[in-house]
C-alpha cells in the first residue's frame, strides 16, 4: 500500500494505491477534482484504477468534490449513513465549535456559506461500522468515530494505518476536532480509535501522528 497525500484546500485528501486500484479518502472542496486526478495520473494510474471515493464525513472540505471526482473516474462514493443527511442539501453545514473562538469562527462561515455551495449527491455506498472495504480491492475496514458529526468514519487498514478524519486533528499537537455535533461522543470515539492500538494515524488535519503521540493524546483526555 502506497499512500500520498494532497492537500486540496481545507483537509488533507489521501490517495491510497495497492495492486488492485485507487482509494480516494476524502474529495477535498469544491473544484479540486482536476488537482486529485493530476495527482492519480503522476502516479502512474488512470481514472478507471479508482475503485472507491470514501468520504469520512460529509462536510464540503471532504465533500465538496465528490461528485465531480465520480464524474471523472466512474468510481463511487461511499459515505456513513448519519451523514446523508450533510450532502443532499447544498448549504454549509458546520457544527457546534469546541471553544468560543471556534463559536465565533463557525457562525461568521455559516453566514458566508453561500458562496461556495456543496454540488448535492446521494452516496452508492452506504458505510456501516466494521464494514469490509475487500469488494473493491482493498484489506481495510470501516470503523464508525462519532463526535465531529454523527456520521464520521475512521478507515482501518489490515497493516494498522488508520485514517481518522476529523476525529482527532494533529494541527499543532494531537487533539480534539475544533467543531463537534456531540463531545461525549467525539471522546468515546477518541478511546475507541486508541483501542484499536493503530501503528499510524493519518488525520485530515495536520500531520499523521504515531502511537506514542495518540496515548500522549488519550492521556491529556482522561485526566
Amino acid at each position: 500500500m502506497l499512500i500520498h497525500t494532497l492537500f486540496t484546500g481545507v483537509a488533507n485528501t489521501f490517495i491510497v494505491e495497492n495492486q488492485n486500484g485507487v482509494m480516494v479518502i476524502d474529495a477535498g472542496m469544491p473544484h479540486q477534482a482536476t488537482r486529485i486526478l493530476q495527482a492519480i495520473r503522476a502516479r502512474g494510474h488512470t481514472p478507471s484504477a479508482v475503485r472507491l471515493i470514501l468520504i469520512t464525513h460529509g462536510h464540503i472540505d471532504h465533500a465538496g468534490s465528490a461528485v465531480a471526482l465520480k464524474r471523472l473516474t466512474g468510481a463511487p462514493i461511499a459515505l456513513h449513513r448519519d451523514d446523508v443527511r450533510l450532502v443532499v442539501t447544498p448549504h454549509l453545514k458546520i457544527p457546534p465549535g469546541r471553544t468560543r473562538t471556534t463559536q465565533f469562527i463557525g457562525a461568521i462561515l455559516r453566514a458566508s456559506g453561500w458562496i461556495m455551495p456543496l454540488e448535492t449527491f446521494t452516496p452508492d455506498v452506504i458505510l456501516d461500522d466494521g464494514q469490509s472495504l475487500r469488494e473493491f480491492g482493498f484489506d481495510a475496514r470501516v470503523i464508525h468515530t462519532p463526535g465531529h458529526t454523527a456520521g464520521s468514519v475512521s478507515v482501518l487498514w489490515d497493516d494498522g494505518t488508520l485514517f481518522v478524519g476529523d476525529a482527532i486533528l494533529n494541527l499543532v499537537h494531537v487533539a480534539f476536532p475544533l467543531f463537534w455535533e456531540d463531545a461525549a461522543q467525539a471522546r468515546a470515539s477518541a478511546l475507541k480509535i486508541r483501542s484499536l492500538a493503530p501503528r499510524l494515524c493519518y488525520t485530515a488535519h495536520g500531520r499523521p501522528f504515531d502511537a506514542s503521540e495518540l496515548e500522549a493524546f488519550i492521556a491529556r483526555v482522561e485526566r
